[in-house]
């Protein structure tokens, strides 16, 4: 698993979101499976917060 940042800019401003992204092997090759959606837009810290959270619960369920 890897974190992959993507970019947008909308009306000058610039925004970054975060990704939890694993490879799985698939017939046509491997791919990219979105696992989390980490970041949210700036000054939402408190879903940012929650999507952190969220990343620790997936991988405590694919630690068992």
């Amino acid at each position: 698993m890897y974190l992959r940042r993507h970019r947008k800019k909308s009306g000058g401003v610039s925004y970054e979101t975060w990704t939890l992204v694993e490879t799985v092997r698939t017939i046509r090759g491997p791919r990219q499976r979105i696992v989390a959606t980490i970041g949210k837009l700036p000054g939402l810290d408190v879903a940012e917060k929650v999507g952190w959270e969220e990343v620790t619960r997936i991988q405590e369920l694919r630690r068992t």
